[in-house]
């Protein structure tokens, strides 16, 4: 008997599988997506292999202060590692998803690592750490937050720094504390009629990487701010 129920995929899987249908075909995909269970605006997956004069600002100065050894954080499809990659700068592009890490090792002549950030053990560490597209979402909850910025920190260079952007909401025009305060956000994606588990995603605000740069006795600085994008240098 044929089952009714939809197909399950993870999140990931259905972002690559996109991209890859979006540069066999040419033709834009679109991918489904809810926040919070209500339907928000589609994914283009041509968003994920943009140019560096697609880059909104802040990603053209994190990118422009890259140096030294870099590693590029849930790389995806490598519009950051490619664009470095052209520059000649020595980045390693870290991606968990088995598409998207297929994806990079046909287009990269740098290193490549199929790999959880949380379970990667480098045997060096690393100058600039990107982690760009709220990168710090890897975290998933408030809870998990702090092992993260400890594995970042073992990651870092004595004289190294970490370019994260985070979105901080209660600086946004439409800011709601009503209905946006919780800095956990379930998602849902559809690609191709088929769905993914939901997922959750850390949008921290700045008094919370404020308060593990504190707790570890690294400093920060914003480099950039437009309402809630904010681009934030780390460092020791």
């Amino acid at each position: 008997m044929e089952s009714n129920l939809p197909i399950i995929e993870t999140p990931n899987a259905l972002l690559s599988q996109a991209v890859g249908d979006y540069i066999k075909s040419g033709e834009e995909k679109l991918i489904t997506i809810w926040l919070n269970g209500i339907k928000d605006t589609p994914y283009k997956a041509s968003y994920f292999m943009r140019s560096y004069e697609e880059m909104p600002d802040y990603e053209k100065i994190a990118l422009s202060l890259c140096e030294g050894d870099i590693l590029d954080i849930g790389a995806g499809a490598g519009a950051h590692s490619i664009f470095l990659q052209k520059k000649n700068k020595a980045v390693t592009a870290l991606e968990s998803d088995p598409g998207f890490a297929k994806l990079l090792t046909e287009t990269l002549k740098t290193e490549v690592i199929h790999e959880e950030f949380f379970i990667f053990q480098p045997k060096k560490t690393f100058d600039t750490i990107l982690l760009l597209m709220n990168g710090l979402g890897i975290a998933q909850s408030t809870i998990k937050l702090p092992e993260m910025f400890d594995k970042l920190n073992l990651l870092l260079s004595k004289k190294g720094r970490i370019l994260v952007e985070i979105t901080d909401y209660k600086y946004s025009p439409e800011y709601d504390p009503a209905t946006m305060h919780n800095p956990e956000i379930t998602f849902r994606l559809m690609y191709n009629k088929i769905f993914s588990e939901e997922f959750s995603w850390l949008y921290p605000d700045f008094e919370m990487v404020k308060e593990q740069c504190e707790r570890l006795k690294l400093k920060h600085r914003i480099l950039y701010q437009e309402d809630e994008t904010i681009l934030l240098e780390i460092s020791r």
